[in-house]
């Protein structure tokens, strides 16, 4: 009898042990996902944005590309195309009127975050890197937290949601400096090393 509950407390204590380690931990792959994130060449995404500020929130819908040395090209809400070259400067085609035009890459520091590939490369540089593991609705994510750098009070860090089995980025949740959510983005349809031509990223 003594020998029975000795072993049940031994139990109870394991299983106590087991699920107290289970919330928030840090996954055991997170050098995986990283080198995965760093190596990718080339990407194609959707994806749904959510600005937000204190009078109201800004919904947008665009795709995405991204080439390893060609830059981001990314087509907004089906009218406008914005691609990112490495010279610093964004070059705009309306597709409604025809026009286009060249701005600093300080024109929209909004749509520039929305790319997982800002990220990789904050993968670098950062000192200070955070993961923790997150179940929602039945599915694992690694989440990755990234200090932002820069001034800009309303940007601090994102939390990168990838989701842990394939390694594929879901979700970018970018909060200002008290914390609070200021921009909300989902992926979807994301396709990794996808072959793309660098004349995408080709300007006029």
């Amino acid at each position: 009898m003594k020998k029975n509950i000795i072993l049940f407390l031994s139990l109870l204590l394991l299983l106590s042990s087991l699920l107290l380690t289970s919330c928030n931990k840090k996954p055991r792959d997170t050098n995986d996902i990283t080198m995965f994130l760093k190596n990718m060449e080339s990407y194609t995404t959707e994806m749904n944005m959510d600005v937000k500020n204190s009078k109201q929130k800004i919904n947008y819908k665009a795709t995405q590309a991204y080439l390893r040395g060609g830059g981001y090209k990314l087509e907004l809400n089906n009218n406008r195309v914005f691609i990112f070259k490495t010279d610093d400067k964004i070059y705009i085609s309306d597709k409604n009127n025809g026009s286009r035009y060249v701005q600093s890459k300080d024109f929209d520091e909004v749509l520039k975050l929305s790319f997982i590939g800002e990220y990789i490369g904050l993968l670098y540089t950062n000192e200070e890197i955070k993961y923790v593991i997150k179940n929602i609705n039945g599915v694992e994510y690694t989440v990755i937290d990234l200090f932002i750098p820069g001034n800009n009070k309303s940007i601090n860090n994102a939390l990168l949601y990838v989701n842990t089995k394939s390694m594929i980025p879901e979700k970018l949740v970018i909060y200002d400096v008290k914390g609070k959510e200021k921009i909300d983005i989902t992926y979807t349809n994301f396709i990794p090393n996808v072959k793309i031509e660098p004349s995408e990223f080709s300007v006029p």
